[in-house]
């Protein structure tokens, strides 16, 4: 989601954030490539302060603006579709990066030493 390429062509990797996997319920919604409003539940495979990688069912555009839901606190994210990835079982991997930092938002009692310097 956050690679960059050398001039050299060699790839480095600037996550802003570390990635924790899981399985977090949450809702997405949107809408789909026809413009047809969605709320599709699902769960967020990788976690960050910045964003996730959850599975949808529903097509959606790179850039794209979505809404996500902790399904625990109800909590709301804005979100934006930074990576399409692949498509399996009638569901297609999706990067979301949230509008700002919200390392709070997955209500996890243990973080990443980094999430803590996301406020520092």
């Amino acid at each position: 989601m956050n690679r960059r390429t050398e001039p050299n062509g060699a790839r480095f990797d600037l996550r802003r954030s570390m990635r924790v996997p899981a399985q977090l319920p949450v809702v997405v919604q949107g809408k789909s490539t026809d413009g047809i409003p969605f709320a599709d539940p699902t769960r967020a495979v990788v976690l960050s302060a910045h964003g996730c990688l959850i599975t949808l069912s529903e097509s959606v555009r790179l850039g794209e603006r979505l809404i996500l839901r902790n399904v625990a606190s109800r909590e709301e994210q804005d979100c934006r579709v930074v990576h399409l990835g692949e498509f399996q079982g009638g569901r297609t991997e999706v990067g979301l990066r949230f509008k700002t930092a919200a390392p709070q938002f997955w209500g996890l009692e243990q973080t990443p030493p980094d999430w803590k310097e996301v406020f520092s």
